[in-house]
């Protein structure tokens, strides 16, 4: 009751400090304890800023520090979180009350024949006869007028609906922010993973030389024994259209690892052949890593897209502040303050002095839309912890996938080195067959091309794995600084 005594206008300014809309709380979501993939323990977050180094390959190190300051998507990203700052000022601004300073200078000439005429007569223009009275002395004259001073308007934050947009603004960046890190992870894992599939090409390659030339020379072998007679024709054949197919598949090999250099070239924003002599050199097997995936539950600090989603989601809640702020009445004050005279000389003495002030206070009787408005915020920011969700359900699958890949690629790897060395071992013996007289020439040739397949076989494998490692980095999170966070992100719109 007290309230209400002392005015309307007084009472909303004392709950001034009302902030309608539901305060956010960051959601919990429920996570498995453990990887089912994987019984590996420890805390891999202490080297995923530069997972990478791992591999212990300069090139790599290199490539992904160009491509970092030189990817176009990164620049991107990059400039949208100078753009959510800005409209973040924006916004802020808008919360202030608005001046405006003026200035103005101008000349009057009434009409004289505006009024009646007695009245023209008395105000002594027009026809007034001579020696008349000029106490009004307007109609028929002219006179300057100098103005200067400045008006301001505020339209005070009542029920936090300016609070809220705040919020929304800062949550916003954020996501930029983490939008941008994401893009860091994609890149770092993008260029790791093409990188490393060229160099097994490049190994592949190697291989499919030599298998290449044991090809033709077992296909020149059977040309002499079939013109001795020794063989037909058939086996002739059958070994030239192997060497074909194998040809084949080294030009294929070719194209996928020049496609390889020039997909290098564009993430470094390059052009597509910038990297051809840099990596045409040749490059060793890179190290089968034990990647200790950490716990689930820290994939929500790591990962820089579940990060973003709970920043949008945060966003989303405030906007429903905003909304419901616009249902409430509005108060707004206006007012200016300035200097008129006739003369240069008088325009800044007291008299000249002219100033007003009002209050408009607004009350909403119709909706027109406002409450639609606040249940389509509500369903958005339903529909932004959905995403949130799916983000954290997403990786913790991106995380499995990856470790049960690396599991079989684990297996699959031991199976064809046991098959290759059991290979070369053949091959070993029918080379001491041979020279001893106990085996044709053909067994050693036939030995060898089986157990440069098996090689092939297993290179493929290892490159396999490779990819699947960088896969788990990435599903991890990792390639972006956390050292970062607290130097870009302003503590006011810092995540939780």
């Amino acid at each position: 009751m007290a309230l209400w005594r002392t005015g309307p206008a007084a009472a909303l300014l004392l709950v001034g400090g009302c902030t309608v809309g539901p305060n956010y709380h960051a959601p919990a979501v429920v996570v498995p304890p453990v990887y089912g993939g994987s019984p590996a323990a420890g805390h891999p977050s202490a080297g995923l800023g530069q997972w990478w180094a791992a591999f212990g390959d300069p090139a790599l190190n290199g490539l992904i520090e160009r491509a970092q300051s030189g990817n176009l998507d990164v620049r991107q990203a990059a400039a949208r979180v100078e753009e959510a700052r800005a409209q973040e000022r924006v916004v802020r601004a808008s919360s202030g009350p608005s001046v405006n300073g003026a200035a103005q200078a101008g000349y009057t000439q009434l009409s004289k024949n505006s009024l009646p005429p007695a009245l023209t007569q008395l105000g002594g223009g027009g026809n007034a006869p001579s020696g008349g009275g000029t106490a009004i002395g307007l109609p028929g004259e002219g006179f300057s007028t100098f103005q200067t001073g400045f008006d301001a308007s505020w339209e005070l934050d009542l029920f936090g609906g300016q609070r809220r947009a705040n919020e929304a603004a800062a949550a916003r960046t954020n996501a930029a922010m983490w939008s941008q890190r994401d893009a860091e992870v994609t890149l770092a894992a993008e260029v790791a993973r093409t990188y490393e599939q060229f160099r097994a090409l490049q190994r592949r390659i190697a291989l499919a030389d030599q298998r290449l030339a044991a090809q033709r020379e077992a296909l020149d072998f059977i040309r002499v024994r079939t013109a001795h007679g020794l063989v037909n024709t058939l086996d002739e054949r059958r070994q030239q259209q192997d060497s074909e197919q194998l040809a084949a598949q080294r030009e294929d090999l070719l194209a996928q690892a020049d496609a390889d250099i020039h997909a290098l070239g564009t993430l470094l924003g390059l052009a597509p052949t910038a990297l051809g002599v840099e990596l045409s050199g040749p490059a060793g097997a890179p190290p089968l890593i034990e990647v200790p995936p950490g716990l689930p539950s820290e994939l929500l600090r790591q990962r820089p897209d579940i990060r973003a989603a709970e920043r949008r989601l945060a966003a989303a809640t405030a906007d429903i502040g905003v909304a419901t702020a616009d249902l409430y009445p509005k108060l707004s004050l206006t007012g200016a303050l300035q200097l008129v005279s006739q003369s240069l000389a008088t325009l800044l003495e007291s008299g000249s002095l002219f100033a007003n002030g009002a209050g408009r206070l607004s009350l909403p009787l119709v909706g027109g839309g406002k409450r639609e408005t606040v249940a389509l915020r509500r369903t958005q920011a339903s529909e932004a912890l959905i995403a949130y969700e799916a983000a954290i359900m997403d990786a913790l699958r991106d995380v499995e996938d990856a470790l049960t890949r690396l599991q079989a690629d684990r297996h699959r790897i031991a199976n064809l080195q046991a098959s290759a060395a059991a290979a070369q071992d053949a091959a070993d013996t029918a080379q001491v067959r041979q020279r001893n007289g106990l085996s044709p020439m053909i067994d050693v040739l036939q030995a060898r091309q089986t157990w440069l397949a098996a090689r092939d076989a297993l290179a493929q494998a290892e490159g396999a794995a490779v990819q699947d490692e960088v896969a788990l980095y990435k599903a991890l999170g990792g390639g972006w600084d956390e050292r970062r966070v607290n130097e870009e992100e302003p503590a006011s719109g810092r995540s939780s």
